[in-house]
């Protein structure tokens, strides 16, 4: 007797998709958090101070299963360029360059999650 409840097929996409590993996965989100760093580079605000700004210390890091995008220890202001303050308001650069390229990102994820799942 044969089983045609479409249970055979679904069972055959959730064992492709179990093989789908963490160092596929950590490279996915690596290669993801490149490219927002890449697009957030040229909207992060220059400051009129001449010092180190913050867009030189965005960077990407794996730390265990763990993909983090941040900035250097000595930039912890950027929050209040992107927040705001009570004496200046909020720019919302990081925000708004992730709902802009949110579509992009998601492709860049799942295009090498899919060729894996097919083989």
């Amino acid at each position: 007797m044969s089983n045609q409840n479409g249970f055979n097929e679904a069972s055959k996409k959730l064992g492709k998709l179990s093989q789908v590993n963490e160092k596929l996965t950590l490279d996915v989100l690596e290669e993801a958090a490149k490219f927002f760093v890449k697009v957030l580079k040229p909207n992060i605000p220059i400051s009129l101070r001449n010092h180190k700004h913050i867009r030189e210390s965005l960077k990407v890091k794996v730390e265990g299963d763990v993909v983090v995008v941040y900035f250097d220890d000595n930039s912890f202001y950027w929050r209040f360029v992107e927040n705001g303050t009570s004496k200046q308001r909020a720019q919302n650069f990081v925000k708004s360059t992730y709902a802009q390229n949110k579509n992009k990102i998601e492709k860049i994820m799942l295009s090498k999650i899919v060729k894996k799942m097919e083989g």
